[in-house]
């Protein structure tokens, strides 16, 4: 199965090998952004532009719903019996199999929802809220704090952590990599290394990890890889238009949309095209699943890549 959310207001389940519609339900709005969640048969999704609601992944069917009364913009993560949902100034976690509130942290005022999921480590929730600039790292039993550091812009997306090191995007186009213990600063790279009064450049998409690496896509049209752990460019690769999705990295290729309307495989190596195919403009990020990618396209098609 294949679960899509799309701008018409439904949550789609589709065959993966044929794209035949098994059952659609309304999510109750329009937003681009009610990614679901999959954890066993239950499929975790945004209704309403303010509610969780999780769903019998098989039918369609509704277990139980929960109101946050805030805008929900970013997609939970669903770890085992937890579920960690940002939504405009709040981090909740909830029950898994209940909808049950087992703690929320609230942090600052009335703002425009991040974008980017929390991230699950260990017992640490790794997350940043709305139009706040603080990252926040939480313990997962009670939603103490840990440790927070001030990116000084707002945080757009999900942080990736490996080893010792959490890395984030901002907004405003700055890179950073942070101790995962303390928080500390290990390095920073800004794609706009002349400040201005107008950006010129930043990230509206999550990166990618794999092999060392991290994988970006930016508002200027480019893809970028850099050392995770320098923080310096190996190469870049320009498309014709913004990048607003987030890379998957399967094959030594890297695979991502842009909204110049091609679909991308890039050498993970040199940033030189494998291949590409003209689906229309590509906001979305893609699935990997069974040697098949997923992608959505806003000429309303879904695609299957082998």
């Amino acid at each position: 199965m294949l679960f899509v959310s799309s701008t018409n207001g439904y949550l789609y389940a589709l065959k993966q090998d044929s794209g035949a519609i098994v059952w659609r339900t309304s999510l109750g709005d329009y937003l681009t952004d009610a990614t679901a969640a999959l954890e066993g048969r239950v499929i975790f999704v945004s209704v309403h532009s303010s509610a969780l609601e999780a769903l019998d992944a098989s039918t369609g069917k509704p277990y139980w719903t929960f109101e946050t009364n805030e805008k929900i913009q970013a997609p939970p993560l669903v770890m085992g019996n937890r579920v960690l949902l940002a939504s405009r100034t709040t981090l909740w976690t909830l029950d898994a199999t209940s909808g049950r509130l087992v703690w929320k942290f609230h942090h600052g005022v009335g703002a425009w929802p991040t974008s980017g999921s929390p991230t699950l480590v260990g017992n640490t929730v790794y997350f940043a809220l709305g139009s706040g600039t603080q990252f926040w790292a939480l313990d997962l039993a009670d939603g103490h704090v840990l440790w927070s550091f001030d990116t000084n812009d707002r945080i757009t997306s999900t942080s990736l952590v490996q080893a010792g090191s959490v890395y984030v995007a901002t907004w405003h186009g700055t890179i950073f990599a942070l101790n995962r213990s303390n928080g500390a600063r290990r390095w920073s790279l800004s794609l706009n290394p002349i400040q201005r009064e107008t950006v010129v450049d930043g990230v509206g998409g999550s990166m990618a990890l794999a092999d060392g690496h991290l994988f970006v896509g930016d508002y200027r049209g480019t893809v970028l890889c850099m050392d995770a752990v320098k923080g310096r460019v190996i190469w870049r690769y320009a498309t014709g238009a913004q990048v607003l999705a987030t890379p998957i990295v399967a094959s030594a290729l890297v695979y991502v949309g842009s909204s110049d309307g091609y679909f991308y495989a890039l050498d993970t190596h040199t940033g030189r095209p494998a291949w590409r195919y003209a689906t229309g403009e590509i906001r979305s990020s893609a699935s990997l699943a069974n040697s098949h990618l997923f992608v959505g396209s806003i000429n309303g098609m879904m695609y299957a890549f082998s």
